[in-house]
């Protein structure tokens, strides 16, 4: 059983009428500013049927000098419905509900629908009062007494959705608007702190209670922001942005502590605070043939040790440039670094080999990075021998030379002679003969 309270007119009561009805139930639903709708089921056992229940919520009603409409009804939309359209207290039990609404005019009706109900099913047209005025239906009781099929045929399902409702057979849950969560957490020290150990053990313990109340509200953290309080009155702030929400607090402690690492404290830390935001969580579903990949909070943490050891502006993704140079890539910097430099480079394995019809034999190339500097020894124009760091052999094939060059018109200009050589070792290599530098080297082996 579902009770309604309604204010007909707004009187600056509103609040008034929430709090009213905290008092009988902890999950109450703020249909409109004038209407309330909570659940009196569980008062049976305390209070005894639904008209003693009725009979408490007046009574305090009145000490509180509330002039509002009670309906108790099977349904909370149809004890919206009665509070709106009754005056007094109206009662509609199990059964009742299409009598009791059948006398309700479908203006009135259409009027409290837009104004005061739920969404419904389906998004309500403008154009359905006039729809229905033409069919000759005044009231509820007319349209419930249309057949569902011919509604469903030439109105859709917004019209069924209005014959139900008129009917008192919708059955939902009460839309209870969640409470505000505080995902903040402060901490006071008593000594100043000037130690990363000790300030990442009162972390941990932080961040622990907070990502137990992400998980406790199917959540997870999009950010975390840590603000320190030193001694000499500054206060510094960090924020730190995941690829991926994340409700790991290792994962979080971690980051933080690479961080903190590559940004030493200022002083001492006499007080700290730890937030973070919340967001709908990651769900993502794995493959059974699919191979296994790190997870992504895991892998963001394998990134930030790089980063710390490489520098900031350092990691990033491959990207192709748009040149005739082979291998020539761009690393574009992920989201969250700061820009820094772009070093030229080569792309991955899987860009360089291309795609390929899987019905076709294909070699594939392991890409030395940066080319092994290589002493070749010439019969004519082609290798005779090579001799690199991990690379020695005698050439028994040899295929070339193609010369390529590019970039002319740039002061970095580059022109070299590319050769394949099988060596007596069984392996297959490509080298190449730059022309400026007049420097043999590996470039790759071919699997």
């Amino acid at each position: 059983m579902y009770a309604c309270l309604h204010i007909p007119a707004l009187t600056g009561d509103e609040e008034s009428l929430f709090q009213l009805a905290l008092q009988f139930s902890p999950a109450v639903e703020k249909t409109a500013a004038d209407t309330v709708v909570f659940s009196i089921t569980p008062l049976r056992r305390l209070m005894g049927p639904p008209q003693q229940v009725a009979a408490e919520i007046c009574r305090l009603g009145n000490e509180r000098k509330l002039q509002a409409r009670l309906a108790i009804a099977a349904q909370p939309d149809t004890s919206i419905l009665l509070a709106r359209h009754y005056p007094g207290v109206t009662f509609a039990m199990a059964g009742e509900e299409r009598s009791r609404l059948a006398p309700i005019p479908l203006a009135t009706f259409w009027g409290l629908v837009q104004n005061g109900m739920p969404e419904g099913a389906a998004p309500m047209d403008p154009g359905l009062p006039g729809v229905l005025n033409r069919w000759g239906l005044k009231t509820c009781g007319d349209l419930v007494a249309m057949p569902e099929t011919g509604i469903a045929e030439r109105i859709g399902e917004a019209g069924v959705y209005l014959r139900n409702l008129a009917a008192g057979r919708i059955q939902r849950p009460l839309r209870v608007a969640p409470e505000e969560t505080c995902y903040e957490r402060q901490l006071e020290l008593e000594h100043p702190l000037s130690l990363l150990e000790p300030l990442l053990f009162l972390f941990n313990r932080t961040l622990e209670d907070l990502c137990k109340q992400l998980r406790s509200q199917s959540r997870a953290a999009r950010l975390l922001e840590l603000k320190l309080a030193c001694s000499a009155k500054e206060v510094v702030g960090y924020v730190l942005t995941f690829p991926v929400p994340i409700d790991d607090c290792m994962a979080m402690l971690k980051l933080v502590q690479l961080h903190l690492e590559r940004h030493p404290l200022p002083g001492a830390v006499d007080a700290f605070s730890l937030r973070v935001e919340p967001v709908e969580p990651r769900r993502l579903q794995g493959g059974l043939f699919l191979p296994a990949t790190p997870a992504p909070d895991k892998l963001h943490v394998t990134l930030k040790r790089i980063e710390g050891i490489v520098g900031e502006g350092n990691v990033g993704i491959p990207r192709l440039l748009d040149t005739h140079r082979p291998d020539a890539f761009e690393l574009a910097i992920r989201a969250g670094n700061k820009p820094g430099n772009s070093p030229r480079g080569r792309p991955a394995d899987s860009q360089a080999a291309g795609s390929e019809p899987a019905a076709t034999l294909r070699l594939a190339l392991r890409i030395f990075r940066p080319a092994l500097h290589a002493r070749v020894r010439l019969a004519g124009v082609a290798p005779r021998q090579v001799v690199a760091p991990g690379v020695h052999g005698t050439v028994l094939e040899a295929a070339g030379p193609w010369k390529i060059s590019g970039e002319w018109w740039t002061v970095a200009p580059w022109v070299r002679e590319e050769w394949d050589v099988e060596l007596d070792d069984g392996a297959l290599y490509r080298i190449y003969y730059e022309l400026n530098t007049r420097e043999w080297y590996v470039h790759c082996v071919y699997d």
